[in-house]
C-alpha cells in the first residue's frame, strides 16, 4: 500500500476526462442560470479545464468577467487553450488560500467541496471573495445516496465501495452534500436555499450508454489511485468496467447520482 496525502488523492489524473469535457452550465450547472446575466463578474473555484467556466462567460457576455481558478497546472494550462482575450481568465489557484484584490458577484465551486478535508475553510474563503450582497453557489454530492435499477454488479458495487473508503480514509465528506446549508450558516451566508440537483439517467433516453457510464469512467481515470494505495488490486478494477459496461448494454434501467445545490449570499454590510 502507498501512501497518499489527502491532496495526493484529490489530484484530477493528468489523463483526459471526458466527464469533465461534456459539462455545460446547461447540463451540469443550470442552479446557475438564475444568477448568470451580462456584465456580472463571476469566480469559478475548482474549474479544472475551464468547460463549465467557458460556458459561463458565454452567458455573462464580453462586458462581464469570468476567473476561473485550480490548483492543478496541467489543467489551467488546457484551460488556457481556449480562452479568446477577453473577460475569461484563468490562474492557479488553491480554494483554502488564493486571494486577489477582486470582489465577485457570483462565486461558484461545483463537485469541488468533495475532495476538501476542511470544507468549512474553503466556505470562509470564498465568502471572503464575495462583494456584499454577491451569491456564493456550491453544487455537490452525497455519494453515500447514489441508486442504480437494477443493482450493478457485485465488481462495481466492489470498487466504489473501494472508492467510498479510499475518500473517507482520506478525511473526504462522501455525503457533504446534505450538510453544505449548515456550514453555509456557520460561516456567515443568508438566504440559504437548497434545490436538489440529482441527475437521473433512464435507458430510454438517447444518453444512458454515456450518462451511466460514469463509474466505468471514474474506475479508469481514478482507479489506478486505488490500486496504488491498495483498496482494491487491478484486476479487480479491471472486471469492474467489463461487467459493468454489460450491465449498461444488457439489464441496466437507471441510474441516479443524488446533488443538491446549495446558495447563500453574502450580507450587505460587512
Amino acid at each position: 500500500m502507498t501512501d497518499q496525502t489527502p491532496s495526493d488523492r484529490a489530484t484530477m489524473p493528468a489523463a483526459h476526462n471526458p466527464v469533465i469535457e461534456r459539462r455545460t452550465v446547461n447540463n451540469a450547472n443550470r442552479n446557475l442560470l438564475k444568477y448568470l446575466r451580462p456584465g456580472i463578474s463571476v469566480l469559478d473555484v475548482g474549474c479544472g479545464s475551464g468547460a463549465i467556466t467557458r460556458s459561463i462567460a458565454e452567458k455573462v457576455g464580453v462586458e462581464g468577467r469570468v476567473l476561473g481558478i485550480d490548483p492543478n497546472a496541467k489543467l489551467i494550462e488546457q484551460a488556457r487553450q481556449h480562452t479568446d482575450g477577453s473577460g475569461l481568465d484563468f490562474q492557479l489557484g488553491d480554494v483554502y488560500t488564493f486571494d486577489t484584490d477582486e470582489r465577485f458577484d457570483l462565486v461558484t465551486c461545483a463537485r469541488t467541496l468533495q475532495w476538501l478535508a476542511n470544507p468549512k475553510a474553503a466556505l470562509i474563503n470564498m465568502k471572503r471573495l464575495l462583494k456584499p450582497g454577491g451569491f456564493l453557489a456550491i453544487l455537490d454530492f452525497n455519494h453515500e445516496k447514489i441508486h442504480w435499477e437494477p443493482e450493478p454488479p457485485h465488481t462495481m458495487k466492489q470498487f466504489y465501495a473501494a472508492f467510498l473508503k479510499w475518500r473517507q480514509d482520506a478525511g473526504f465528506d462522501n455525503a457533504i452534500a446534505d450538510h453544505l446549508a449548515e456550514l453555509m450558516e456557520a460561516v456567515g451566508l443568508i438566504d440559504i436555499r437548497v434545490e436538489d440537483q440529482s441527475e437521473l439517467s433512464k435507458k430510454l433516453l438517447p444518453t444512458f450508454a454515456v450518462d451511466s457510464r460514469l463509474w466505468a469512467e471514474v474506475a479508469e481515470l481514478r482507479g489506478p489511485q486505488l490500486v496504488e494505495s491498495g483498496y482494491i488490486t487491478d484486476e479487480q478494477r479491471l472486471q469492474a468496467i467489463v461487467d459493468y459496461d454489460t450491465w449498461i448494454a444488457t439489464v441496466g434501467e437507471s441510474m441516479t447520482v443524488y446533488m443538491l445545490a446549495v446558495e447563500g449570499r453574502q450580507p450587505e454590510e460587512q
